[in-house]
């Protein structure tokens, strides 16, 4: 189980959790909803260990590797698309995950040539190349078709522990979620 205990976490004058608990399990797909401005975002970004709480603890994530897909793509627009996702894995693996996501044709283009949808398919086949422990989605299925939609929600299924913020209701029933958490 992963606690979330008594978190706080203000940014200036604006309070975003105050005294909050969350328990996650350890497998599965959590959703999490809400509201714009809730907190959606910054509760992902505790549970990476890229923002600490003014308050709080977090456990149960110790020795698992967690990997993040941003809201926008976060790619080396210089380097081919197979390279983004090798730089955290091998090559062999990082095509096996392009060719799932329906790129294959698009190895060896630059990133800065594609479009949204294949820039965010390209950050999920590197995260899921990095570490498929705990994957942390930030509105994964942003600038997705329903086709490739399928395609990102089959692998986010292969997820030890995905956590995926979402504003789609739809997204509960394609991704199968065990728990859903409407902050």
């Amino acid at each position: 189980m992963i606690e979330l205990r008594n978190l706080t976490v203000r940014f200036g004058n604006q309070t975003v959790f105050e005294d909050r608990s969350f328990e996650l399990p350890d497998t599965g797909v959590v959703l999490i909803t809400g509201e714009s401005g809730i907190g959606k975002t910054t509760l992902l970004r505790i549970l990476a260990g890229l923002l600490k709480p003014q308050k709080g603890s977090v456990s149960g994530l110790e020795n698992r590797k967690i990997s993040f897909v941003f809201q926008e793509p976060r790619l080396l627009e210089h380097m081919k698309t197979v390279d983004n996702v090798a730089l955290v894995s091998d090559r062999e693996k990082a095509e096996t995950l392009l060719k799932r996501l329906n790129l294959g044709e698009f190895l060896e283009k630059k990133a800065k040539e594609l479009s949204g949808g294949q820039k965010q398919r390209v950050s999920l086949a590197r995260a899921f190349a990095f570490s498929d422990d705990v994957v942390l989605l930030d509105e994964p299925f942003a600038g997705l078709d329903e086709q490739n939609k399928l395609r990102a929600a089959d692998l986010i299924g292969t997820a030890r522990l995905a956590v995926v913020v979402t504003h789609d209701a739809g997204d509960a029933e394609l991704l199968h979620a065990d728990r859903k958490i409407n902050l």
